[in-house]
């Protein structure tokens, strides 16, 4: 099946080096996925393995992202402050003692409708993004868990028949294409059909419900789509994929007894667990209203005992997985930091004692916040250099004693932004100036700095480099005043990692913006943070001759890009004052003799 490249393709080799430079000392040895490594098991035979997990958080996850029409995935999987993963971060994961990762995906944002297939096509940049990721665990002979995450098409305002469509489509589509990119990993590769799917705002049922309320309607649209999923993943054909162990979840992953009874196995679905998200007690790991209380052991304001609450759940999740006979994940659980970092460690060997008496695995919610972020900061690894918080190693330590295991977590090194400086900052002999403000032009997030002057720079002949400070990417906007919805938003191809320097290609521009020309305004643009703009170039691009077809023997090309053309000639300086004179502010030249202007390029 072909599928349609939104942006140019990165194959796996090259995203690896682009991504991981450094790493590779890191790296196990062995780099193929083995299909024969972890077979004929059934569903709880794969989770009596999988011990304890780690949720890679707020990064491939990142939704809602406003990115140009170039952008490549890094932009998106930073797009919430966090860096690109990498194998590093994956082995400190690892050694850290968890041997299960899960890869919360969202793909909303990078599909597209194919008219010839008849599908949503996933861009194949994502989907290499997708599998190094995978990768980074599977070589080093983790279980991982891939699902769908924040799906636009998903999680709705309210379900429908019309949403139910539109939903098993793109299910049908994604998990066909992501199967069969997968169909050889062994059983260490879990697949999770959705990620905590509910309504916004239905009045009959509460989006954080148990899904009950308005007669079935939705249990029976979750069970259907799961349904979907099941029936998607096992037609795929490889031997991987039938005995491939899928997760299902009920109404938004929710631990009520209720919802999850209410899942329902499909016929012949085989290897299926239920997948269930517990932050229990909610008043204790989450909460910040005057009901909360962040010590443990302990007691909600409505009075309801902490370790009794986690008593009663684990007692009905393994009455549950008899009554189902299919094993529960619980793919999301944190204790938020209120700096009670004694009373977390109670909590967490309470927690996962339970959960190791009933065999069900749990998974680590980790978005890399350590702190001030109410009742979501669940920061426990310090992305920035692979080392783990203070406040959240003795919580590993705790999580990892329940399992006799003892973890290797280096100390936490906090990394100093470095200050900027022009000193630091090569600006090439032929770079044009567009903008400078030595001292830095400070802008909030989603403002923007008009550029003026651009014209003559925003073409093939030239490259531009963006000199700032930022926590994420930039972004270069094109705007036509006179055109509805015209904010052509560019998004650099560059992951060279230069300190404070972003180049922007022209390809990068032409992607993004097909008319240029037609442009009014440029804009250096905040996206999702702060941003200190210092300077804009324009960079001269190799100077060849952009004419086309053949020599006439009268000596003049017979077929020439006219306007490329002129352009180039003023750039090597072929072109006479007098045709210079008559050229407009977009740079092409009014008034010139062809004949003349086709013989100069060969000279």
């Amino acid at each position: 099946m072909k599928k349609q490249t939104i942006r140019t393709r990165l194959t796996a080799s090259l995203a690896a080096a682009a991504l991981a430079a450094g790493t590779l000392a890191a790296m196990p040895t062995t780099m193929t996925a083995d299909a024969a490594g972890l077979t004929g098991k059934d569903a709880r035979g794969i989770t009596s393995q999988m011990t304890i997990g780690w949720n890679l958080g707020n990064t491939l996850d990142c939704s809602g992202v406003k990115a140009g029409a170039n952008a490549t995935p890094a932009t998106y999987a930073t797009a919430w402050g966090n860096p690109v993963p990498t194998g590093e971060l994956v082995q400190a994961v690892k050694d850290a003692g968890f041997n299960t990762i899960r890869i919360p995906t969202t793909w909303y944002q990078h599909i597209t409708w194919d008219d010839s297939s008849q599908m949503y096509l996933v861009n194949d940049q994502w989907m290499d993004f997708v599998k190094q990721t995978v990768d980074y665990a599977y070589e080093r002979d983790m279980f991982i868990i891939l699902n769908i995450h924040h799906e636009d098409f998903i999680n709705v305002t309210q379900f429908t028949d019309q949403t139910y469509a539109d939903a098993s489509k793109k299910m049908t589509d994604i998990w066909t294409q992501v199967a069969e990119t997968f169909k050889d990993y062994d059983q260490h590769l879990i697949f999770e059909g959705m990620n905590e799917p509910r309504q916004t705002k239905n009045p009959s049922v509460g989006e954080w419900g148990d899904g009950t309320g308005d007669g079935g309607y939705t249990t029976s649209y979750i069970n259907k789509l799961n349904a979907v999923f099941v029936d998607t993943v096992r037609s795929n054909g490889s031997a991987a994929n039938k005995e491939r162990l899928l997760m299902l979840p009920g109404y938004c992953a929710s631990n009520s007894a209720t919802a999850i009874r209410n899942i329902e196995i499909p016929n012949g679905a085989g290897n299926v667990a239920l997948s269930v998200h517990a932050y229990t007690p909610y008043y204790f790991t989450m909460a910040t209203d005057d009901k909360a209380n962040h010590s443990f052991p302990g007691a909600s304001g409505w009075g309801a005992d902490y370790e009794g609450e986690l008593s009663n759940m684990f007692s009905y999740l393994g009455q549950i997985q008899n009554e189902k006979n299919a094993p529960v994940i619980i793919g999301e659980f944190s204790a938020s930091n209120f700096g009670n970092t004694e009373d977390r460690c109670r909590w967490a060997t309470d927690y996962l004692t339970k959960a190791k008496a009933q065999g069900i695995p749990c998974v680590l919610w980790d978005n890399n916040a350590p702190a001030n972020n109410g009742g979501e900061a669940h920061g426990y690894l310090y992305r920035a250099n692979n080392t783990w918080y203070p406040d959240s190693a003795p919580v590993i330590r705790s999580m990892m004693a329940v399992y006799g295991i003892t973890p290797n977590l280096p100390d936490y090194v906090e990394v100093t932004e470095p200050a900027f400086n022009w000193d630091d900052i090569q600006i090439g002999d032929d770079w044009v100036e567009l903008f400078r403000d030595d001292e830095g032009y400070a802008m909030k997030t989603w403002k923007n700095r008009a550029v003026r002057g651009y014209n003559k720079y925003v073409n093939d002949g030239y490259d531009l480099a963006l000199i700032y400070k930022s926590a994420d990417q930039p972004e270069l906007v094109l705007q036509d005043i006179d055109t509805a919805d015209s904010w052509n938003r560019i998004a650099s191809s560059d992951v060279s990692e230069t300190p404070f320097v972003k180049i922007f290609t022209w390809e990068d521009i032409a992607a993004a913006c097909a008319n240029v020309e037609d442009m009014d305004n440029l804009y250096i643009s905040a996206t999702n943070s702060d941003l200190t703009a210092y300077g804009l170039y324009a960079i001269p691009r190799a100077k060849a001759a952009p004419t086309k077809g053949d020599v006439d023997a009268d000596g003049t090309v017979a077929v020439v890009d006219v306007v490329a053309l002129q352009r180039y000639l003023l750039m090597v300086g072929t072109l006479n004052d007098a045709a210079q004179a008559d050229m407009n502010e977009d740079g092409v030249v009014d008034v010139f003799d062809l004949a003349l202007l086709k013989r100069a390029v060969l000279k």
